[in-house]
């Protein structure tokens, strides 16, 4: 049987970084050390993966919310750009 129980890390970060995980558990309503869990689960997912897919992150201006013609043409603009980079021939 395997044990599922965590298994304690350390690891050094700079302050400032230190700082923006506990301002992110805080706003999440997590704990640090469950943040930097879910977010190493996401960074492995895309690097460790077996699918087929090339992944796309997109941060998407939190001021285009209720606005569908800009949000639309925000959004154009970042397809035709990944489908002209994804399109070249490597």
């Amino acid at each position: 049987m395997t044990d599922k129980k965590p298994k304690n890390m350390s690891i050094a970060i700079d302050p400032e970084m230190k700082a923006l995980l506990s301002v992110s558990a805080k706003k999440l309503g997590c704990s640090v050390s469950e943040l930097f869990r879910t977010l190493v689960n996401k960074h492995l997912d895309l690097v460790i993966s077996d699918d087929e897919v090339i992944p796309i992150i997109l941060k998407v201006p939190s001021n285009l919310k209720g606005k569908p013609e800009e949000l639309q043409s925000w959004f154009d603009a970042r397809v035709n750009m990944i489908v002209k980079k994804l399109g070249e021939a490597s």
